[in-house]
């Protein structure tokens, strides 16, 4: 159900490659400046896919300034609610999704009208999946993060073997679905160079082993895209004290949230209830 409290503003600003983020950014206007929650989408996902939306409403509602953007090289078009930009998809790497990521945070400090709603001191991350290994690397070295949560979120960028890896250097791509005609997209030679030669920055586990805020890390276990044991390697690598780890039972990837149908976002709610409390707490927001 939507809140008819919350204000949804859009905002475009340009990585430091020139190229166009959009921003959807949510809020109550009661006049005092909120904790940001910025959240990172998954491979192959968007601002407008799935349960995205409902998590940042949901954290408006919550007494945040909630921000959810596209990654430049997604794949979509404008506000378009599928991939259609499939060149641009092919041109995707980690790090300009770093860079994407950093210039939302540069955003949050530096525009004005972010400014007068939104509390600088108090930025947290929320990643799902790949968005939460790009959260994991970017929290690690920037003193701007206060928090850090992650949905599924995944231990390496390193998801393929030798062989694949041979056939995408042969080709200078990697398709997604062996027949196009299924899915055209896929991967282009630029993101391998980028695991190969950026290797020790994009070592999720090292960044792990660097994240000093509160990381509340949750995780269905019977999730088969990223497995659970992924979790438990990110939570016995984190230098945080105050890391969380949450193992869910019955609960796969996308926290039986395909669809509003699929169980009315009954455990999609507990996540998040579980997650606002962690900002809540750790943000120290006094909401």
């Amino acid at each position: 159900m939507n809140d008819d409290r919350i204000r949804l503003e859009q905002l475009e600003i340009r990585n430091s490659q020139n190229d166009i983020i959009r921003m959807d950014i949510r809020f109550t206007d009661d006049g005092r400046k909120k904790p940001l929650v910025i959240i990172c989408h998954s491979f192959m996902a968007f601002k407008n896919w799935g349960f995205f939306s409902y998590l940042s409403e949901q954290l408006a509602q919550a007494g945040f300034v909630s921000i959810i953007f596209n990654f430049s090289h997604n794949g979509v078009v404008g506000d378009g609610i599928r991939i259609t930009d499939f060149e641009r998809f092919t041109q995707n790497t980690f790090s300009l999704e770093l860079d994407d990521l950093n210039s939302v945070l540069a955003a949050c400090v530096e525009n004005e009208s972010l400014r007068k709603i939104g509390d600088e001191t108090k930025i947290a991350l929320l990643g799902h999946s790949r968005g939460g290994g790009i959260a994991i690397v970017h929290a690690a070295s920037d003193r701007r993060i206060k928090a850090l949560a992650t949905l599924s979120a995944i231990a390496t960028f390193d998801r393929w073997r030798e062989h694949q890896k041979q056939a995408w250097r042969k080709q200078g791509w990697l398709p997604l679905a062996r027949d196009s005609s299924i899915s055209p997209l896929r991967l282009g030679i630029g993101l391998l160079h980028d695991l190969e030669t950026n290797g020790d920055r994009l070592n999720i586990l090292k960044a792990a082993s660097q994240i000093t805020v509160p990381w509340l890390i949750l995780h269905g276990k019977e999730d088969v895209t990223v497995p659970s044991k992924e979790a438990e390697s990110l939570a016995h690598a984190s230098a945080s004290p105050a890391t969380e780890l949450m193992l869910l039972e019955h609960v796969g990837h996308l926290y039986n949230a395909v669809s509003l149908e699929e169980d009315g976002y009954r455990t999609l709610n507990i996540v998040l209830s579980t997650t606002i409390k962690f900002f809540h707490r750790t943000l120290k927001g006094n909401l």
